[in-house]
């Protein structure tokens, strides 16, 4: 369980602050919010950051939540009010941070993403940050076994119409386009002006289409240098196989999770 880790990871700091960097329709970050973090969210999607809004007009509990728009590039200009001394934790995680395009070459734009998370964090603030198992990815030109029936963000059973395109450029996977449904009977967004009826097993039900999400893989062995040419060699790091903190030596992860502290 994901939020079980994460909660001890920021329990562990004694954390108070937490900036939910890609925080799409708010999931993650209204849960830390219920769990009695200060919580400030920012996504580049406005229509993801509209239903955000509407999660937090309907409970009057989430008053205290900041939400905004927030670019990576240009992240201390997000319309949210950061506190002075940075947050204790930063958190980007669902694949969020492999649909930022390398616009500058040579990763320049990955580093500068990752600079900025680390400037506004305080020092002993740690970055809570995931990708895919690409390298699984790029080895079979395949996802992970199971990795869609088992996730570690959401109930699964829900997807449905899965495919995935694979993009190459001189024999080498350099982006991939994520399409799939989702049945949302008996949620929230069942009613959502968004919601079609599509058919699933012979029966018509409300779907979510989750169409061309845009993905450039990170290795792990590559992440993990750029987050220490960013946060420093004597950066204290740790990777977690969805979430576990113990894994037997033959499982395969859909998620690799890096926990790096700015030192």
């Amino acid at each position: 369980n994901y939020k079980e880790t994460l909660l001890k990871i920021l329990d562990s700091l004694k954390a108070q602050t937490v900036y939910d960097v890609a925080c799409g329709t708010g999931i993650d970050s209204v849960m830390l919010v219920e769990e009695g973090y200060r919580v400030v969210s920012s996504d580049a999607d406005e229509h993801f950051l509209h239903k955000a809004k509407e999660v937090k007009q309907k409970r009057p509990e989430l008053a205290d939540w900041q939400i905004g728009f927030g670019d990576w590039l240009e992240l201390k200009e997000a319309r949210v009010k950061h506190p002075a001394d940075g947050y204790d934790a930063i958190l980007c995680i669902g694949n969020s941070f492999t649909t930022l395009p390398d616009f500058e070459g040579e990763k320049r734009t990955h580093v500068r993403a990752l600079q900025n998370f680390r400037d506004l964090l305080k020092v002993g603030g740690v970055l809570i940050i995931d990708h895919r198992n690409y390298d699984y990815t790029l080895a079979h030109n395949k996802y992970p076994p199971n990795s869609h029936c088992r996730s570690v963000y959401y109930n699964s059973d829900r997807v449905f119409n899965i495919k995935t395109d694979l993009v190459e450029e001189e024999g080498k996977v350099v982006k991939l386009i994520f399409k799939s449904d989702m049945d949302v009977s008996g949620t929230e967004l069942e009613n959502d002006s968004d919601i079609i009826l599509k058919r699933r097993d012979e029966v018509m039900v409300p779907t979510l289409e989750l169409n061309d999400i845009s993905n450039y893989p990170h290795t792990l062995k590559g992440f993990t240098a750029l987050l220490k040419m960013v946060f420093g060699d004597e950066a204290e790091h740790r990777v977690l196989p969805d979430f576990r903190e113990k894994a037997p030596e033959d499982f395969v992860p859909n998620y690799w999770v890096h926990v790096i502290f700015r030192s």
